[in-house]
């Protein structure tokens, strides 16, 4: 039962976990890919080789969602009664900040009486005077671990069209990812905000829509047969015509084949005359149900390279290097935006730290006096896997020139920096990830099977990996 204290707070019983941890999370086993072998389980780092042990049957990666389920009960709990805490006292003594809540009175902003954001990370509506409002139900998400950046936001309702559409103008959005249906077993789940032309000062032009595969070979084979003239590939010039040609459009055999729908807009301000209109993608996955997941993690990892191959355009970069600093943000949403949206950074943020582990590995096997001694908690540099998405090698093979070059610059500072991760395999990336989330905004992956959907995913990315001749 709750404390008297906070139980007088009428929100109180609003708290998701009151009810939800009343029988526990539940268990269930982390399936396996189909094509995962016994000497690729034994490449895996540590923790992850632990949490899929199938002896285990799910009941680690059961307890580490538990114990992230009662701190976030904890935390609103402490939250609603104006307690919390986050982050670290200073060096001077000072105490950590305090987490509150925002927006609880903002209902018609709000498309869930449960899902608030933190104040400390809300995302603020640019350029209002003091008798106007700067709500909106939306949250910065960076993970630690990486250069990811994303906003988190809810569905956008009605009355909050003009609001989405500012962000995006504002915080320099190109990329947005919708992660649910408009309707869903009946239910309104996310109203159709793209449709009209306007939505206050800023002129929204849609240029086409296609629906683009999400089976892995079939994006291999598209991005091999489609690649933007170099002047179309910065964000600021809008696409012709030939990106919605025969060959970019997949026409589903079947309603099991997994797809993406791909609209591409223009958007103008009338208010900044003389800045350049900027090409928005939108990416929509409508066939995962909320609180679930999608038929196969393959799904999920395909619109993530989609949406990787949509960033690099506006961002440069390559497949298989992870992201630069300083780059743009991508908006992702379903419907609440917490359960499917915590899933999908989730995973796409602990690819990118997969990623940067390879890169100082290779950096340290070529320059390995100019670094920092590995972590006792290491493994050799000569066993674990290499995760590449072209070449698809080991750790012990020597990575490319153009990696090398494009990466030495940064990898001395990170790996002197975050050696307390980027070298050990003990810990939970993923476990890791999702306590970062969930101090940015409430219930990032809201189920044990989404949670158990990451691991499945990461499992599902590293056989990709893993040379079919081992």
């Amino acid at each position: 039962m709750p404390a008297t204290q906070n139980a007088a707070n009428p929100f109180f019983g609003n708290i998701r976990q009151n009810m939800d941890l009343i029988g526990g999370v539940g268990q269930m086993p982390i399936k396996h890919p189909a094509s995962m072998t016994q000497s690729f389980e034994e490449e895996l780092p540590d923790w992850l080789q632990a949490a899929s042990n199938a002896k285990n049957n799910g009941k680690l990666v059961a307890d580490k969602f538990l114990h992230i389920e009662k701190r976030e009960q904890k935390r609103m709990q402490e939250a609603l009664s104006g307690k919390v805490v986050y982050g670290t006292p200073t060096a001077e003594g000072q105490p950590a900040k305090s987490i509150q809540i925002a927006g609880i009175e903002k209902g018609s902003k709000n498309r869930y009486n449960s899902i608030w954001p933190y104040e400390h990370s809300r995302v603020k509506l640019q350029g209002v005077d003091s008798s106007g409002c700067d709500y909106v139900n939306a949250n910065h998400i960076q993970p630690s671990m990486s250069n990811k950046r994303y906003i988190a936001t809810q569905g956008p309702l009605p009355a909050t069209f003009n609001d989405f559409w500012n962000v995006v103008w504002q915080q320099d959005v190109r990329v947005i990812v919708m992660l649910t249906a408009e309707q869903e077993g009946g239910q309104l789940k996310a109203h159709n905000y793209w449709s009209n032309r306007q939505y206050g000062h800023l002129h929204l032009n849609e240029l086409g829509e296609r629906k683009a595969s999400l089976e892995p070979s079939k994006i291999h084979k598209h991005r091999e047969q489609w690649r933007p003239p170099l002047g179309q590939r910065r964000s600021t010039n809008p696409p012709k015509s030939a990106f919605f040609t025969k060959e970019a459009t997949v026409t589903p055999q079947s309603n099991d084949q997994p797809f993406v729908t791909v609209r591409k807009f223009t958007l103008s301000n009338d208010e900044e005359p003389f800045a350049r209109m900027r090409e928005i993608t939108q990416l929509q996955y409508s066939h995962w149900p909320d609180f679930g997941a999608p038929a196969h993690p393959t799904h999920l990892l395909g619109l993530i390279e989609q949406c990787d191959a949509v960033c690099r355009q506006v961002n440069g970069g390559s497949p298989s290097c992870p992201d630069p600093p300083n780059t743009r943000p991508v908006l992702v949403h379903c419907s609440a935006g917490c359960g499917r949206t915590g899933t999908f950074c989730t995973v796409d943020s602990v690819l990118d730290m997969l990623k940067r582990q390879r890169q100082t590995r290779n950096v340290r096997q070529s320059t390995p006096m100019e670094l920092d001694p590995l972590s006792p908690n290491s493994k050799p540099q000569g066993s674990p896997m290499v995760v590449d998405g072209n070449d698809k090698t080991r750790k012990n093979s020597a990575s490319s020139t153009e990696d090398k070059n494009s990466t030495a610059n940064n990898v001395s500072k990170a790996a002197s920096q975050e050696s307390n991760w980027i070298t050990r395999e003990d810990i939970d990336l993923i476990e890791k990830t999702v306590e970062d989330f969930r101090l940015q905004r409430l219930s990032m992956v809201q189920s044990l099977r989404q949670f158990a959907l990451c691991y499945e995913s990461v499992l599902e990315w590293l056989v990709e990996q893993y040379p079919k001749s081992a």
